[in-house]
């Protein structure tokens, strides 16, 4: 059985999990410790923590109740001084008629300076209110509305993010106020939102504070760290958590330059990178990054061992039986997989072909079983990785790393000096960069 609980994984990793935008549920742990992410290094920081930001309960039931709350929006009556011609528009202002008539106008009787009324919407705490609405409502739209995955459906339904967008778009009162975009907030419109007597406006200065600090990096109020926890999106699937933790264990341990993390979403982005003097590295999970492991039927061309002919036999009639049952077409291959983790490391300046590859497999077992099955996976995946050829052909470093969660196994240093294996235990920067880390890049 498994060593390590979800909540422990959880707990390990939370600042990095800030990163994680993919398949998984909203964190229900309460926060057992300050998330400083100040040091990852993290690409897009301030995107994500938008995103983070309305995600959390109080934005959403702030956004749900908005409709109604607009009702009772406030206004400031003022009076525009105007000069008209033969006419009077709201009241006269007699003193400045006189002076209008008899320094500009040559005693013109006709011309009158006069005081319209009208309804000023661009005060203080209006402003607040708008510049809030302006990044709830654009986070959502450019961020969140695209992504397919439950948590956000949860908490962003389509019908939410609908009747949001039209109240944003056609209220009669938010239409009065200036643009959220052209809104620069200060001082005093805060303290004039603070000490408003509707709670609209008391809440609209709670969370565009909160979203301030935010922003600057106040991970020590207990209520940033709090909406950075109760956000996060945590993977489902307990092997995918634990991948996760390894990578950014492995991380922490590579290098002393530090790596740049990128949001964790759909596409074939890497997960992290390095770029140093000497090189550059690209960290992939889940994805193959420039390597192809795939390998086409037709490397069999040539080949008529009856083992071989059986092989395309099965093949020719799974794809007619396919073809047959569902009317859709199958692509066959003699190998295709995907290791849990690509490190294509690089020389600067960064050439096309990379100088050394860390391929690595992991598996949140303790089983024996596993461990053999997991080896031959990452041995299959190092005799297979191809760019522009197979790799193991062309004059590159190619290294294999299988982790698991306590098997225990007899090596210490890596197997002549090319696959290592470490339990999550040994998942240190000083045994890692001992061990395993390639000289050129310690």
């Amino acid at each position: 059985m498994s060593k390590l609980s979800r909540a422990a994984l959880t707990d390990a990793v939370q600042e990095e999990l800030i990163t994680y935008l993919r398949n998984g549920t909203i964190n229900e742990r309460s926060v057992t410790r300050a998330l400083d992410i100040s040091g990852l290094g993290i690409e897009n920081l301030n995107r994500l923590k938008r995103i983070h930001f309305c995600l959390s309960d109080d934005i959403v039931e702030f956004v749900e109740a908005l409709q109604g709350r607009l009702r009772r929006v406030k206004t400031a009556n003022q009076r525009e001084r105007e000069v008209t011609q033969g006419e009077v528009r709201g009241g006269i202002d007699w003193q400045a008629t006189t002076r209008l008539r008899y320094s500009e106008a040559a005693g013109d009787r006709t011309q009158f300076a006069c005081k319209t009324p009208y309804t000023e919407y661009d005060i203080p705490e209006n402003l607040v209110l708008k510049k809030l609405l302006w990044v709830i409502h654009s986070t959502v739209q450019d961020d969140l509305s695209n992504i397919d995955y439950e948590w956000r459906t949860n908490a962003w339904p389509t019908e939410r993010i609908t009747k949001f967008d039209r109240i944003y778009a056609r209220n009669v009162h938010l239409n009065r106020i200036r643009d959220g975009d052209n809104i620069e907030i200060n001082r005093r419109m805060l303290n004039t939102a603070r000490t408003a007597r509707q709670s609209l406006y008391t809440d609209a200065y709670t969370y565009y504070d909160r979203y301030r600090r935010l922003l600057a990096g106040a991970y020590d109020d207990d209520d940033i760290s709090e909406l950075l926890s109760d956000t996060l999106v945590v993977p489902e699937r307990l092997p995918r958590l634990f991948e996760l933790f390894c990578i950014f264990r492995l991380l922490r341990g590579f290098s002393d330059e530090g790596f740049r993390l990128h949001p964790i979403e759909s596409g074939s982005n890497p997960l992290a990178t390095l770029e140093g003097d000497q090189h550059t590295v690209d960290v992939y999970h889940d994805r193959s990054g420039e390597l192809s492991f795939h390998v086409p039927l037709s490397e069999l061309d040539g080949v008529e061992e009856d083992y071989v002919e059986r092989i395309r036999h099965i093949q020719r009639r799974h794809e007619e039986l396919v073809d047959a049952f569902l009317g859709d077409d199958t692509r066959h291959s003699l190998f295709s997989g995907r290791p849990d983790i690509v490190f294509e490391v690089y020389d600067s300046p960064r050439r096309e072909i990379p100088v050394s590859v860390i391929l690595a497999e992991i598996k949140y077992s303790d089983s024996p079983q596993t461990f053999k099955s997991g080896l031959e996976e990452l041995l299959e995946y190092i005799e297979f990785a191809q760019q522009d050829g197979y790799l193991t052909d062309q004059d590159i470093e190619i290294r294999g790393l299988l982790i698991t969660d306590g098997v225990e196994s007899n090596m210490v240093a890596p197997l002549d000096g090319h696959i290592a294996h470490l339990s999550a235990a040994d998942l240190t920067a000083e045994r890692f960069s001992t061990h395993w880390i390639p000289e050129r890049l310690r």
